[in-house]
């Protein structure tokens, strides 16, 4: 095994995690405000007691959300650079992996229609329905979902192949 090799399972070892780890925190950020307001310690309680229950939730919820698009943001463009290392470590690699310069490429390219075109997308729309009462909710909210629902499965695709890239070159 070459060092080529090692340094792209080590890229795509980091790549991978990044991507199961901002799974979970997106998951975990609005839970984690509603959590909070269940159950705010005294000092919490105190502070947003005079905003009440509903307008300290709606502040909160956004706040995960702009933590969200910070995450988001950083995370689309840190994985085009480490697309873009694993294809051209992929390319120079003897023998040559077509296979994994394409498993690549193809994730590097849904990366690429994720950030530079699909999260702009949600994060425009959703800055214009965070503050929007959810009963009923806004006229915008299938729209958001939907994009919403493209972005996680086309990350999911580019784990997929991810996964198996890493196993392609673990067992080659």
């Amino acid at each position: 095994m070459t060092r080529t090799h090692l340094l792209a399972m080590a890229i795509l070892g980091i790549w991978l995690g990044w991507t199961a780890a901002m799974w979970f925190a997106a998951t975990r950020s609005f839970r984690t405000a509603d959590r909070i307001l269940k159950k705010p310690g005294p000092q919490l309680g105190e502070a947003i007691r005079p905003l009440g229950h509903d307008q300290a939730r709606i502040i909160l919820r956004y706040l995960a959300s702009e933590i969200n698009r910070t995450y988001f943001r950083t995370y689309g463009w840190a994985q085009i650079l480490l697309g873009m290392l694993l294809v051209v470590l992929l390319w120079y690699q003897a023998p040559r992996n077509t296979i994994g310069i394409l498993l690549s490429g193809v994730m590097l390219a849904l990366v690429i229609i994720l950030t530079l075109v699909i999260q702009p997308m949600i994060v425009s729309l959703g800055r214009s329905i965070d503050f929007l009462p959810r009963t009923p909710a806004p006229a915008q909210m299938p729209r958001f979902w939907m994009l919403h629902g493209a972005f996680t499965g086309l990350d999911a695709v580019k784990l997929l192949a991810g996964l198996g890239l890493l196993a392609r070159l673990i067992f080659r």
